[in-house]
């Protein structure tokens, strides 16, 4: 009795989550119509089976996706299966789901690149059939494929896919105005950490490991990872210095270690949390690290004080201070960034409410400086000056070069 591989010869449809789901196939059933009937005509025009014109389109839908040379870490490939699997399960779309611009590039992200996968491995599982000679399963793996990836182009791929800008659209022409998510606006309106630590006393069971986090959020602007990875809090004379270890960190990108410097202000704005701080490094010796649940704990927390506050909103809120008392390079290295062009998307000087002094911020790597103004209009015609010179020469090289020197008479 001939074998061949078990897992090729499972259909799909008894392959949990292979096939689309039925609210997408009903909404996308013109679409998969028409490719159906390309892929028809297609295998009609090449003479080969229509099996093989839908291979070649799912292996052009696979280019085409691949081309962008995404390569997600394995924490982000993890974020991204869940939140595919939450939209598979439901039938919808990333623009259903999304309720700013920033969730719907995440939501889109994670299911283009979930579903190149999906689609690339229900072709491998069809080629592994074809060679254990399963034609049914081959081609059921075929169709699975050359379904999701007709749907694939619709959504990711045409000119015509639906893109934030029509939601926002229709939102408007509703009435309705689409709600904000931005980080950057939150950072305006955040609470200050001394009106934060209030507030984390007054909330019911809320235990003092929490208040400590949440203050060197507040105060300090760090990221959330490089908490994880532990910080080590230092007393100054009337401070306190933080010494951190960046997330983000590459040859080329981010600062591996950085030293913050803050002082307080009065009472109502940080001078409460930065002696609850210096107290904490009284007590304990000033190590301190967070776990992935003390994260989850504290943005728990911090929507409770105020809608839409999290570490994030802080970390833009201290951008603002650090732009409005340093220098470009310095408010590079309070944020961890080795250039000083990333802040631009921090914060901004003119919303800085000084609840904070930030003193200084000493980066372990030099911060490259970008020059991002645009040129004045001599140094534009410097330019085309310079332009016009190397053509002008170049066209002169070349012409002494094509001409031709007459022969001499012989008389």
């Amino acid at each position: 009795m001939k074998s061949h591989n078990p897992q090729a010869s499972t259909p799909p449809t008894q392959n949990l989550g292979a096939g689309l789901p039925a609210e997408l196939r009903a909404r996308y059933a013109d679409t998969l119509a028409q490719a159906q009937a390309v892929a028809q005509a297609e295998g009609l025009r090449l003479r080969v089976p229509v099996g093989v014109a839908q291979d070649r389109a799912i292996r052009a839908v696979l280019d085409e996706a691949g081309s962008t040379g995404a390569n997600p870490s394995p924490a982000s490939r993890s974020a991204y299966g869940r939140d595919h699997a939450r939209l598979w399960a439901a039938g919808a779309t990333p623009l259903d789901a999304a309720s700013t611009r920033a969730h719907f590039d995440r939501l889109r992200s994670a299911c283009r690149w979930v579903e190149t996968q999906e689609i690339a491995r229900l072709r491998a599982l069809a080629e592994a059939a074809r060679k254990a000679k399963d034609q049914d399963a081959m081609r059921a793996y075929t169709l699975a494929a050359f379904e999701r990836a007709a749907v694939f182009r619709a959504l990711y791929l045409a000119p015509d896919r639906p893109t934030w800008a029509h939601k926002a659209a229709a939102l408007r022409a509703a009435g309705q105005r689409p709600m904000s998510k931005s980080k950057r606006q939150a950072g305006r309106r955040a609470l200050s950490p001394d009106r934060l630590l209030v507030a984390l006393a007054r909330q019911p069971g809320r235990c003092t490991r929490v208040e400590a986090l949440a203050c060197v959020f507040a105060l300090f602007g760090i990221r959330p990872a490089e908490l994880v990875r532990g910080v080590v809090l230092e007393n100054t004379a009337t401070g306190l210095r933080l010494a951190v270890a960046g997330a983000k960190v590459d040859a080329v990108r981010g600062q591996p270690l950085r030293v913050l410097d803050v002082e307080p202000t009065r009472r109502g704005l940080s001078g409460l949390a930065v002696a609850f701080l210096r107290a904490y490094v009284d007590d304990t010796g000033g190590d301190l690290a967070a776990t992935p649940a003390d994260v989850v704990a504290v943005r728990r927390a911090m929507r409770q004080a105020q809608p839409g506050l999290s570490p994030y909103a802080y970390r833009h809120a201290r951008a603002g201070d650090a732009k409005a008392t340093q220098t470009r390079t310095g408010a590079a290295a309070w944020l961890g960034h080795a250039n000083d062009r990333s802040q631009q998307g921090y914060g901004h000087a003119r919303s800085a409410r000084g609840a904070v002094a930030i003193k200084a911020a000493a980066a372990s790597r030099p911060v490259r400086q970008t020059k991002t103004l645009p040129p004045t209009l001599a140094e534009r015609f410097a330019q085309v000056a310079t332009r016009l010179a190397a053509r002008t020469s170049s066209q002169t090289a070349n012409n002494a070069a094509a001409r031709r020197r007459s022969p001499r008479p012989r008389w």
